[in-house]
């Protein structure tokens, strides 16, 4: 199984690190329960100026290995490290995000309500995956 240079970093990366936290960037209505619209998926930050250019190709790469059955993505962790997210609240990205959607709730009724959601998560590697490794 062949990977790319920017798939090895990548596992090279998460090797590296104890936990590997990703976020999605989502909008809510107020009232409305049942609506998400997931705006960035599998967002991981390296720095809080980072470029939308920047995370979206780290996207790609995640995609990729999660397509491949090397890595899975998990949502629904009810509790993290304190720190782990300081650096996606302080990103200029999500910063973007809440002053866009402050704009359009200003600008479009239709919009009143709406919300920016930061919903946090790990990025793991499969046990597939771990059991392939070399021991």
């Amino acid at each position: 199984m062949a990977y790319t240079s920017a798939q090895k970093e990548m596992i090279c990366q998460m090797t590296e690190q104890r936990r590997f936290p990703v976020a999605q960037f989502e909008l809510h209505r107020d009232g409305e329960p049942e609506f998400c619209q997931i705006l960035l998926d599998h967002v991981s930050l390296q720095q809080p100026d980072d470029t939308l250019e920047a995370v979206k190709a780290r996207t790609q790469v995640l995609s990729e290995l999660m397509e491949r059955g090397i890595l899975f993505a998990d949502y629904s962790v009810k509790a993290w490290v304190q720190g782990d997210f300081d650096i996606y609240y302080r990103s200029q990205l999500y910063e973007n995000l809440c002053h866009e959607v402050l704009q359009r709730c200003s600008k479009d009724a239709q919009a009143a309500g709406e919300l920016p959601y930061l919903r946090k998560g790990y990025i793991s590697f499969t046990s597939d995956f771990l059991q392939r490794l070399p021991r």
